[in-house]
């Protein structure tokens, strides 16, 4: 079924007639851009000196646009098409900004190239690790200060814990699914450890062993502080 679409009235000429209160301020400020663009866009286009001058009905102060300079295109009038010399002032001509922006652009653009070179890069480096072995034996940053590296040994003493205690609980459930622990005589106490041995044998920080330890007396998990 067809949504109904709603009717507008598009777009209508505007009454040219005299706006009051906030409206005209608002209009006086919009057209004023407007025409001031436009002033700009001809400069830029025709390489056209162009100057205009504004005054609102409140304001004593006029609003000004002029390329090179308003002085500069009131004197070539006054002259009769001469420029009067200004040694004082140095003006920038259009030709100049726009090399100037076309330069930049070529700046930007080798700036977006080399991101994007970069990015592949990274992208190149961990699927390699991945291939490789594990995410941790990749070289660690040197240019992480003191607390980043104490969050990094923090974050992989907490991957440390919950690894040793998956293994642990994969590990009991194997033993309890194969014998019984009342004919054995084997307790759970007895085999808290396992996982955390295993993963000090293979999770390592730098060039030292991560200092995070499991205690296994009774089941109970101690945590120590990692050491750089």
């Amino acid at each position: 079924m067809d949504m109904p679409t709603k009717k507008t009235r598009g777009r209508q000429r505007i009454e040219m007639k005299k706006l009051d209160g906030s409206k005209q301020q608002v209009t006086f400020s919009k057209r004023r851009t407007g025409l001031f663009k436009k002033a700009g866009e001809l400069c830029v286009l025709c390489r056209a000196e162009v100057a205009v001058i504004v005054f609102s009905e409140k304001k004593k102060k006029p609003f000004c646009f002029g390329h090179p300079d308003v002085e500069a295109v009131l004197n070539r009038y006054l002259g009769n098409g001469n420029t009067f010399p200004q040694p004082c002032k140095k003006y920038v001509p259009v030709d100049e900004f726009i090399r100037q922006y076309a330069e930049a652009q070529k700046e930007l653009e080798i700036e977006k190239k080399r991101v994007a070179e970069i990015e592949e890069e990274k992208k190149k480096s961990v699927a390699g690790n991945e291939e490789l072995g594990f995410w941790w034996d990749a070289p660690l940053d040197e240019n992480m200060g003191l607390e980043e590296l104490q969050h990094y040994t923090r974050a992989l003493q907490e991957v440390q814990r919950k690894v040793a205690a998956r293994v642990e609980e994969m590990m009991m459930r194997r033993i309890c699914s194969l014998v019984s622990p009342m004919e054995t005589g084997v307790g759970v106490g007895d085999h808290v450890g396992l996982g955390n041995e295993f993963v000090n044998q293979n999770l390592k920080v730098g060039n030292g062993d991560i200092g995070g330890g499991f205690s296994g007396s009774h089941g109970n998990f101690g945590v120590e502080h990692g050491q750089f």
